[in-house]
């Protein structure tokens, strides 16, 4: 939780700010610690871990670094607060909830590595519901298309920088590609369902009596999955070439 965050929640007898780093296991560590200190017996009923970092970029030009970095911020950090989170949660009913995207379930270019990482985590979910069964802890799967926030805000600018930093035979195999990326995410820019809606969709997901697995957010959610689903890869791979021009 960013200084930002912590000052926007402000201050209240129910309410505890932890800072914790997702790319690091001893934050993880030391943020659940001090939420048991807080929490002082109590048991931690709700995990939320919607964390994340999608850098912009084709897969043969963005560096392998920037690849494992994603990885580990959303995929490998998603593992951090899932293991922190269980030991906590089980037994009476527990949750913990964990944001992937539209992008877990469908590929798009210029967002390799982030799709990647939440494909990912889709699968270790998966993995982790069947392991856990039976021990009374529930881990659920969010599933939003775009929601407006400050990281897709920065987007618009990222995507300006990546094509401008574009060079040589880069520039020449991928510049257009590049420059169509950033023309239609500037023009589609404000749609999605507002950070508001999405976290009433993920606290009624948690609050649930029954929750189900997985909960898709917003229609692009929907629609884009649907798509997914139904088309072959060719059928997708021209659906996503008409949505660059």
């Amino acid at each position: 939780m960013s200084n930002y965050d912590l000052a926007a929640l402000g201050a209240g007898p129910n309410l505890h700010g932890v800072r914790i780093d997702v790319s690091d296991t001893a934050s993880v560590e030391a943020g659940f610690a001090d939420a048991d200190r807080w929490l002082a017996g109590q048991p931690l009923d709700v995990v939320v871990n919607c964390a994340a970092v999608c850098p912009l970029g084709a897969v043969e030009v963005q560096s392998e670094q920037v690849v494992l970095d994603t990885l580990n911020v959303n995929t490998v950090g998603s593992v951090r607060m899932l293991r922190a989170a269980l030991p906590r949660l089980r037994g009476h009913g527990g949750r913990i909830a964990l944001v992937t995207s539209l992008w877990g379930k469908v590929s798009g270019p210029m967002l390799s590595a982030y799709c990647a990482s939440k494909f990912a985590i889709e699968a270790v979910v998966d993995a982790a519901r069947r392991e856990t069964a039976g021990q009374d802890a529930r881990i659920i799967l969010i599933e939003p298309g775009v929601v407006r926030t400050r990281m897709v805000e920065g987007q618009v600018a990222e995507a300006e920088r990546a094509t401008q930093a574009l060079t040589g035979e880069d520039a020449r195999l991928y510049q257009d590609l590049y420059r169509k990326y950033h023309a239609m995410i500037r023009k589609n820019g404000g749609g999605g369902v507002s950070a508001e809606e999405c976290a009433r969709q993920i606290d009624a997901a948690v609050s649930a009596a029954n929750p189900r697995t997985r909960y898709k957010v917003g229609a692009d959610a929907k629609a884009v999955t649907a798509l997914a689903r139904l088309f072959p890869d060719r059928a997708l791979d021209r659906a996503f070439a008409m949505l660059l021009k």
